[in-house]
């Protein structure tokens, strides 16, 4: 039943093709094929032949993004689901579910369609940022300095949110910001500063520089994908009311 409700909403409410199985025998069955073209997965921890997350390592063994639904939740759970890098988890323990499992598989849908500029002169740091937005199916590209990140929005006008580090060589995240915002108003380019800076003030330092949201490193993946999240949903909500608000042009 719980299947069948959702395989409804997702075709009905954003138009996808859905195959459903019951189990992870069944699930191999379907997507064994390395050209199986299934975008993604959403997929319940324990199965009848899956009682410990197999069906989860099956679908991340072939590739295949995953979002998880379960009814036994708890911290020791949380670990063990984010170290295996799902895109998204939802507890069966409301009557909200269904609607939380529809809105995590319309925003993985939805990522694909917003480009996001990386900015950080540490490759390492530019790479770990680049890999979580791409595991949820961001189109990203990458920027070295922030000289590089002003000719990569010169070449992308389609980029609408920046990621930047705070300390770089030949000018910081603050000094970018403000150099951004001189051109690109808040409701057409977010950005979001990022540092391993201690201090407290250096959040409010990237706001006042027009800065949409600062996030402090180490930060917990779940805060980071929430982070950005919340700034793309605010970007959707602004394109939906400039449509709203444009006057409709009568032809004869």
């Amino acid at each position: 039943m719980f299947t069948s409700a959702l395989k409804y909403r997702f075709e009905s409410e954003l138009g996808l093709d859905v195959v459903t199985c019951s189990s992870l025998a069944e699930m191999r069955g379907l997507a064994g094929d390395e050209k199986h073209g299934f975008f993604l997965a959403v997929t319940d921890l324990n199965l009848p032949d899956s009682p410990h997350c197999e069906a989860l390592d099956y679908a991340l063994e072939i590739d295949l993004p995953a979002i998880v639904f379960t009814g036994k939740f708890d911290f020791n759970m949380r670990e063990k689901i984010l170290k295996k890098n799902v895109l998204d988890y939802v507890i069966k323990d409301t009557d909200k579910a269904f609607d939380e499992i529809v809105q995590a598989v319309r925003r993985i849908v939805t990522n694909r369609h917003y480009r996001i500029l990386v900015v950080d002169d540490t490759k390492t740091q530019r790479s770990i940022l680049c890999s979580m937005l791409r595991a949820q199916k961001f189109d990203v590209i990458e920027a070295s300095c922030g000289a590089e990140a002003l000719e990569m929005i010169e070449l992308n006008p389609d980029i609408q949110l920046v990621l930047t580090d705070y300390h770089m060589g030949d000018m910081n995240g603050y000094q970018l910001t403000r150099t951004l915002r001189r051109n690109y108003s808040d409701d057409v380019l977010r950005v979001i500063g990022v540092s391993n800076s201690t201090d407290p003030q250096l959040s409010a330092s990237f706001l006042k520089a027009g800065a949409s949201d600062f996030l402090y490193r180490p930060f917990v993946q779940e805060e980071f994908q929430c982070r950005i999240a919340q700034n793309i949903a605010i970007l959707s909500k602004l394109d939906e009311l400039k449509k709203a608000a444009s006057p409709a042009v009568a032809t004869a």
